[in-house]
């Protein structure tokens, strides 16, 4: 892939909202399991069920970019991009 490519896709707001919503499910379930990546001093907090703040960090950016992506690139194979937003 070349950058011009991944430029196109960061502004691509569908592609986009994919990826958010698998980080979003993939933090619910990790917190839903109370599982979290060790020793994190960075990352994704989810808030707790109830609605409460949550100091518990369940992963750092690179899991979070790997969701996304992955999540992105299912999406692209389904539907492959036609250079609209």
């Amino acid at each position: 892939m070349k950058a011009d490519e991944l430029n196109i896709l960061a502004e691509n707001k569908k592609l986009l909202e994919v990826g958010r919503k698998a980080v979003e499910d993939v933090l619910i379930e990790w917190r839903d399991n109370r599982i979290s990546e060790f020793n994190r001093g960075n990352g994704l907090v989810v808030r707790e069920k109830n609605g409460r703040d949550s100091h518990i960090i369940r992963f750092g950016i690179e899991t979070a970019l790997r969701i996304a992506l992955r999540a992105m690139a299912k999406q692209l194979t389904l539907a492959p991009l036609n250079n609209k937003q």
